[in-house]
């Protein structure tokens, strides 16, 4: 089994603290798909949402609907989330609009923290793995 590329970026204009370069953004390694966290800038390198915590909960979801798509799957794929917020107000405004990417009775399962991140206006990110199932 060999690990598929499936988006990368150049992350030398993103602004976030340390990360220079290429790095991937998505992989995938058999069935399973793993993506770096997700935030509020967009995978073309846009950041509209500065201050408005369910905006960029909205777009880490976009970003995570677009490269699941790129793997070959779906939202109803996504299997784990790690949230981060840098404040805990941040959780009644991000969390429902994140529960609008998923559907049906089961979420993925879930993780809150509360901590900083790579830059000082992101103020969520999500971090998402998946399974796509083989087919029948």
């Amino acid at each position: 089994m060999k690990k598929q590329l499936i988006h990368s970026v150049d992350a030398t204009n993103l602004g976030l603290l340390g990360s220079r370069g290429l790095r991937a953004e998505c992989y995938r390694l058999g069935n399973f798909v793993y993506m770096t966290g997700q935030t509020g800038i967009t995978l073309d390198g846009r950041f509209d949402t500065a201050g408005d915590p369910a905006g960029q909960a909205r777009q880490a979801c976009e970003n995570i609907r677009t490269l699941m798509e790129m793997a070959g799957g779906s939202m109803s794929d996504v299997v784990k989330l790690t949230v981060y917020v840098t404040d805990l107000k941040h959780r009644e405004a991000a969390y429902p609009v994140i529960r609008t990417f998923f559907e049906g009775n089961v979420r993925p399962c879930q993780t809150g923290i509360v901590a900083g991140l790579a830059r000082e206006d992101l103020l969520i990110e999500i971090d998402a793995w998946g399974f796509i199932d083989d087919p029948d």
